[in-house]
């Protein structure tokens, strides 16, 4: 008779077997031990075994029920046997880095630095370009522009008149609305309740929220009846708005506001995550409160912004087509003023919102990557280092009888949690370091509110933990998981290492180093770029100038007449020289554009007429921006509304419409009536630093009135200190006149380029980030090429070797993997920086000087980083070494 013994109960955790074959002996062994129990009864063999099997019952079945069983038993067995060499490979790992604090030190900053820096920027890269726009199905929505393909306008903005024919003739879209809103442009006085304050508001049509498919969450929007004369005094606030000014009031319902003079009462506030068209927007009033004198409802006079909602199934190509036929059929009825404006643009407005950043923020989120690369590569270079070094102990475990697989894994897992650790630094450093990019980012970026770490964020982090840590743990994992075992045994007491850690060693220096060319030659390219622009002469003097914004609409009182008196109050103030008003700054904005239209012509004609833009200035706009004069006399205090008007232009305009010509005396028609143009200054950077000055034609503010101003005030002393005295005297006109900024000329022009300033500083702190760890990884592996070959550079030196031939051999060795990696590294960004010509300004994507300085400065830091072993090695005692042998 046999017995179940100990050893046989415990096969399948100590020799793994197939599960149905320990089934089928088990059941064998039952079924035997019942028939011998039957044949002792005196039953033949055959009855035996047949009344065996009548007892057991059902054999197939209670045998599926143990090879389930044994199954389930096995996958326990396994995941617990997994998680019992996962611990105890954390714990010998945590041990093994508590016994080297330098090495994890080392490797658990770097590897912060490099995930930290790429969540900051991921997070950003998600709030702005991935997140999806916070409306109703965001992929059905379209923003819409006319297009003056003749004149290469591919967006320009929409007449209410054309807008009403786009609506009635268009099958495509479900909904349709519009808005007008200009930055430090559009807004609104809000008085009697507190301190006056001037409030961004945009002004929409009756489409606007319903086409977004956002409600209110208190109250309601505007409807439609409100948005006709004598009914559209009403008004929704931000969420903003309404926490800051009303604390959160709910009884703001139903309560009327004085803005810009007039009753408005509040019919809702706006969800918390809605701002558009601006995250500065404050108020939401119906565009028929927009004057007509102020802007025109006419064909030819375009200030409306688009935005649509495709039908369910209709694809922006069937729309966009559309649009297109519907502007031709305009061309064709309207030819006086639609007859270039033969086309439609229509794109995503998820695109429309974010397309103008898309570029630099890609270019910084590869630029970070490839830090994160070089991170890795470089705490590879340090583990597959310290593998090395213990070759050894991981020689010796596998002669006890450890596996490839657990050997790898040990090393594997020594990564992971190495990886952990710098991936929870770098969590850390993300979130203050996306509040860093946030502050610096404003005004620079759309979306910025909805940036934060979340959990897309969260998971990102996560990932590229997972990845580092697999990254830079596979080769040492892999070179660890098949030791050699004699000869590193044999060379371990001869303190002597192969040559094919040395290669791949060299291998990731190489790597980081090219990676780092690449990143260096992005950043310079961004400085150079930024240098150039800087660079440009903007055509004013920006020093000793200072800017303060407001709106000259008081209600009751002539615009021009209260104009005209802050303008003199003003000039009284102590200290002030000069000062003047334009409605458009240089570097914000090139002014209205308007069909050019000389004596002679017809209105009719204007649809043909190149288009120019006028800016309203008043008398001693120049001298205050220190535009010169050119030819010809500037505006003055007797050009009134009285007299006639009198227009200047600057020379780009002399030069585009009447070369070689003496432009003074030539007139510009202006309505019914031919203005001459008494004077010509020099060209100004309008629009921006990076876009030629345009031609331009100037209008005396105190002839033909806007509301927006911004005066300019040159003076005695620090620009700033005459703020508060030009304040009062603007206060001393109107006491409930409100200022929406005070700033310096300096800073409107630091802000000019302030987008390409951050682009610049990002990308010149990683590839200072990324020299540091090329220079880092350079001098690690010199440095334990020497600890290696000490015994050999000893008996080199004791057989009469110089010690600068040890210096040489030690620096043509790390130069010549800094040299490669230059190589290779300069080729890549030859590739790669293509993609930055869109971001670029006054330097090519391939600039030699870039690419030459770049190769300079980090064989220059190769150098350094290798003099430090190289001269360590010229110190080596012979006599040590010799006793040694």
């Amino acid at each position: 008779m046999r017995y179940p013994g100990f050893k046989r109960l415990l096969k399948l955790a100590v020799r793994p077997r197939a599960v149905e074959q320990d089934v089928d002996e088990e059941l064998r062994f039952h079924l035997e031990m019942r028939a011998a129990a039957h044949e002792r009864e005196g039953l033949s063999p055959a009855e035996a075994r047949a009344a065996a099997e009548r007892e057991f019952g059902d054999v197939a079945g209670v045998r599926e029920e143990c090879v389930r069983i044994g199954h389930e038993r096995e996958r326990m067995m396994k995941r617990f046997l997994l998680w019992d060499a996962l611990a105890q490979d954390v714990r010998y790992a945590v041990r093994m880095l508590r016994h080297a604090p330098g090495f994890a030190l080392v490797a658990v900053l770097t590897l912060a630095l490099g995930i930290g820096a790429t969540t900051a920027i991921f997070s950003v890269v998600r709030g702005v370009l991935l997140r999806p726009l916070p409306f109703a199905e965001p992929e059905r929505l379209v923003r819409m522009w006319q297009a003056n393909p003749s004149q290469g306008v591919a967006r320009g903005d929409v007449s209410p008149l054309d807008f009403a024919d786009w609506k009635a003739r268009q099958r495509s879209f479900e909904d349709m609305g519009t808005w007008w809103y200009v930055e430090g442009m559009s807004g609104s006085n809000l008085s009697g309740d507190g301190e006056p304050q001037r409030l961004p508001a945009a002004y929409v049509n009756d489409g606007f929220f319903s086409t977004l498919g956002v409600a209110p969450v208190l109250g309601r929007a505007l409807l439609a009846g409100e948005h006709q004369p004598g009914h559209n005094a009403v008004v929704v606030l931000s969420h903003g708005l309404w926490q800051r000014r009303f604390g959160g009031d709910r009884a703001i319902l139903g309560r009327t506001l004085t803005l810009d003079g007039l009753p408005i009462t509040v019919v809702g506030v706006m969800p918390p995550g809605f701002s558009f068209p601006s995250e500065r927007v404050d108020l939401w009033l119906s565009d028929s409160l927009i004057d007509e004198s102020g802007i025109p409802r006419q064909r030819q006079v375009r200030w409306q912004s688009v935005v649509a909602r495709l039908k369910p199934g209709v694809s922006l190509e069937t729309a966009r087509s559309e649009m297109n036929g519907v502007a031709r059929q305009l061309a064709e009825e309207y030819p006086a003023t639609n007859l270039q404006t033969s086309a439609v643009t229509a794109v995503p407005l998820h695109e429309a919102v974010t397309g103008d950043v898309r570029s630099g923020l890609m270019v910084l989120l590869g630029a970070v990557g490839f830090l994160l690369l070089i991170a890795c590569v470089n705490v590879a270079n340090l583990m597959l280092t310290r593998a090395t070094a213990r070759e050894r102990e991981l020689a010796v475990r596998a002669a006890l009888g450890a596996g490839p697989g657990r050997l790898m894994g040990q090393l594997l897992t020594e990564s992971l949690v190495l990886a952990t650790l710098g991936g929870a630094a770098g969590l850390l450093l993300a979130a203050w370091g996306t509040e860093l990019l946030l502050a610096f980012s404003v005004k620079q970026l759309p979306r910025l509110h909805e940036v934060r770490v979340d959990g897309a964020v969260l998971a990102f982090a996560m990932g590229a933990t997972l990845f580092t840590g697999v990254l830079f743990g596979l080769l040492p994992a892999v070179r660890a998981g098949s030791p050699r075992l004699a000869p590193v045994l044999k060379a371990a007491g001869r303190g002597m290492t192969g040559t094919g850690g040395a290669r791949l060693r060299g291998a990731l220096v190489v790597t980081e180093v090219a990676l780092a060319v690449v990143l260096m030659a992005g950043a310079g390219l961004a400085v150079r770029s930024l240098m150039s622009l800087l660079s440009v002469e903007p055509g004013f003097r920006a020093e000793g100038a200072v800017v303060v914004s407001f709106s000259s609409s008081p209600a009751g009182r002539p615009s021009r007449q209260y104009l005209a008196e802050v303008l003199e109050r003003v000039r009284e103030v102590p200290g002030v020289q000069v000062a003047g008003t334009t409605k458009n700054l240089p570097l914000e904005g090139s002014g209205e554009p308007a069909p050019l239209i000389l004596p002679g012509q017809s209105q009719e004609s204007a649809a043909d007429a190149p288009r120019v833009h006028y800016l309203y200035v008043s008398n001693d706009y120049f001298r205050a921006m220190g535009i010169p004069l050119l030819r010809g006399r500037a505006f003055t205090s007797q050009d009134t509304s009285e007299m006639p008007v009198v227009m200047m232009v600057n020379d780009a305009f002399a030069r585009r419409f009447f070369p070689g010509e003496d432009v003074l005396g030539r007139s510009i028609q202006w309505g019914q009536v031919a203005a001459p143009i008494v004077g010509v200054v020099g060209d100004v950077r309008q629009e921006s630093l990076s876009e030629p000055a345009p031609p331009l034609v100037y209008v005396h503010v105190l002839q033909q009135s806007r509301s927006s101003v911004n005066l300019v005030v040159r003076g005695q002393g620090a620009p700033l200190q005459l703020a508060a005295a030009v304040r009062q005297a603007i206060w001393s006109v109107n006491p409930n006149q409100t200022i929406t900024r005070i700033t310096t000329l300096e800073e409107v022009v630091g802000g000019s380029v302030a987008r390409p300033r951050l682009i610049a500083a990002l990308l010149g702190l990683f590839a200072v980030l990324a020299l540091v760890l090329g220079a880092v990884g350079i001098y690690g592996v010199l440095a334990y090429t020497v600890g290696q070959r000490q015994r050999e550079i000893g008996v080199r030196l004791a057989l009469g070797a110089r010690p600068a031939e040890v210096l040489g051999m030690i620096l043509r060795g790390g130069m010549r993997l800094a040299g490669l990696g230059v190589a290779l590294g300069v080729a890549g960004a030859l590739v790669l920086s293509r993609v930055m010509s869109s971001i670029l300004y006054g330097v090519a994507p391939h600039d030699p000087l870039t690419f030459v300085a770049v190769a300079v400065v980090l064989l220059g830091v190769a150098l350094v980083a290798c003099l430090v072993p190289a001269r360590r090695a010229m110190r080596v005692d012979p006599a040590v070494s010799l006793r040694a042998e």
